[in-house]
């Protein structure tokens, strides 16, 4: 190989190294602009994923509130079938007490009407 073609065999190999190393600079500069991206979503996911860790400790609480409102209405539940059993039973009492009084109230006044129908008599007779 004489001295001329060295050169330009040089000179080939050296276009193609320079070649080769903008292709991979221009590789290197879009990964790092990928990266980059990736980085800015990484980061967007991130705050996403603490605004609902936020989100869920708030409804944790708001469901820890509705427990305890859940437990208070179970006691008034249970307060207020105390009282319509209370009341069930005062009714029972009071439609019993009527009853009584009604046959009471008809007992006296078929006495009412007999007493009538003696006075009545005891006047005729005079």
């Amino acid at each position: 190989m004489s001295d001329e073609d060295f050169k330009s065999f040089v000179r080939k190999e050296l276009s193609d190294i320079r070649r080769d190393m903008a292709q991979m600079q221009q590789m290197t500069a879009d990964l790092i602009r990928i990266v980059g991206n990736t980085n800015g979503m990484l980061e967007e996911v991130q705050q996403d994923v603490n605004v609902m860790k936020q989100d869920i400790g708030v409804m944790k609480r708001d469901i820890d509130v509705m427990k305890q409102d859940i437990d208070v209405m179970k006691r008034d539940i249970d307060v207020m079938k105390q009282d319509i059993n209370v009341i069930k039973q005062d009714q029972k009492r009071m439609s019993d007490t009527q009853e009584e009084q009604g046959r009471v109230l008809e007992m006296l006044s078929y006495r009412s009407l007999a007493h009538d129908a003696d006075i009545r008599d005891l006047r005729r007779v005079r």
